[in-house]
């Protein structure tokens, strides 16, 4: 081989490895980026200095007749970018949620175009199965707008909205299609779900783990189902019902509970039970309305068709939805499956709070959480850049 040969296979070996470090250089400073404005979502970080403001449209499409609204974020530059939809879970504010609106304009400043629709079921404190069909259709949307690139779309989904993404992902009309799926204390079976609401308990390796529940939780889980029982007398003395235990937790409602009929008394004493042990059973003998309910929604025995590359977050002392579903929903994927998993003790179920405690052992904890909530918030960019 002649010299000069070999000096152009040289120079061209030290430019592939200068782009390539430049390339995880540049994502590694656009995940920091993103994270220093996910710690403080009230307020503007860095990035807001030092990235340009993105370019925020509303936009609608229709699904199965309905109209859906969505607001699309996209860098003010021109070119195709990577996409990602945004699912913002059961909030009262939908995709006017300040920390949904900081984390959209963030993304998009770091170069991702990111749709953020509104999922009115959601936002009326509602989760059904025609929501997956609103979320796939989110992510057709965006498949087809001129700013993004199709080969880097993916999907994040908050809470409840992270069951749906992940089913979302599984599902054959768009599941070849999804590069990757971000879930943040998502659900995967909403049995288990309804047993930690009521009980407080979870299994953790066949053992019973107690974590004291939002003692909201299942009240908010009642209500929300209301229109699942089909015996309108039921409906409206279950609402009562919820209503007042929502308001106050030992108010008394044995008057209202003794006029209930069959189908809600078994919804009634399946929010009161403290026994795990009957939860399935309890759940069993409701309607079958109910029961398909619970099923379509579980991602539970629905992931085999995952293709897209899984990052999976939850937080360890999650009051809502317990970690476990993610261990679950971890262990539901295709063995093939591309899955980073993090358990981190920073997330309040999908609210981001560090602080490891005093001391050398609480610094340690504190910088051991950032690595974690680096190594996720990198793994994102690097889905849309590497």
């Amino acid at each position: 081989m002649k010299k000069r040969t070999r000096r152009l296979i040289a120079v061209a070996v030290i430019v592939t490895i200068v782009i390539g470090f430049s390339a995880h250089m540049r994502v590694a400073y656009l995940a920091t980026l993103v994270l220093m404005e996910s710690v403080t979502p009230e307020t503007d970080g860095p990035i807001a200095s030092l990235r340009p403001a993105p370019v925020v449209e509303e936009v609608s499409f229709e699904v199965d007749g309905k109209t859906v609204v969505a607001d699309l974020y996209r860098p003010a530059r021109d070119g195709k970018r990577p996409g990602i939809v945004l699912s913002h879970g059961v909030a009262a504010r939908g995709r006017n949620d300040p920390r949904l609106m900081n984390f959209a304009d963030a993304l998009a400043r770091a170069g991702f175009v990111a749709l953020v629709p509104e999922f009115t079921n959601m936002k009326e404190f509602r989760v059904r199965p025609t929501d997956i069909d609103e979320l796939i259709a989110s992510f057709e949307y965006l498949w087809l707008s001129p700013h993004v690139r199709t080969e880097r779309i993916g999907l994040f989904g908050f809470s409840y909205a992270g069951g749906l993404a992940a089913l979302s992902a599984a599902d054959p009309r768009i599941s070849d299609r999804v590069r990757f799926c971000f879930l943040l204390g998502a659900h995967c079976d909403l049995t288990s779900v309804v047993r930690y609401a009521t009980t407080g308990m979870f299994r953790v390796e066949d053992e019973w783990v107690y974590l004291e529940p939002r003692a909201t939780g299942k009240w908010a889980f009642l209500l929300n189902s209301i229109d699942l029982i089909e015996d309108e007398g039921d409906r409206e003395l279950l609402s009562t019902i919820a209503e007042r235990k929502f308001d106050d937790e030992d108010a008394d409602v044995s008057d209202l509970a003794l006029g209930l009929g069959d189908e809600g008394r078994g919804a009634y004493e399946l929010m009161v039970n403290t026994d795990p042990e009957r939860t399935s059973g309890l759940v069993a003998e409701m309607s079958e309305r109910v029961r398909e309910y619970f099923a379509e929604l579980s991602p539970n025995g629905q992931l085999r068709d995952v293709r897209a590359h899984m990052i999976l977050v939850h937080g360890r002392d999650d009051h809502l939805i317990p970690y476990t579903e993610t261990l679950a929903l971890a262990e539901q994927l295709p063995p093939e499956a591309s899955v980073n998993l993090q358990v981190i003790e920073s997330f309040v179920h999908v609210d981001l709070t560090l602080g490891g405690g005093e001391g050398l052992s609480g610094w340690l904890r504190s910088v051991g959480e950032a690595l974690r909530l680096f190594s996720v918030t990198y793994d994102l960019m690097a889905q849309g850049y590497l």
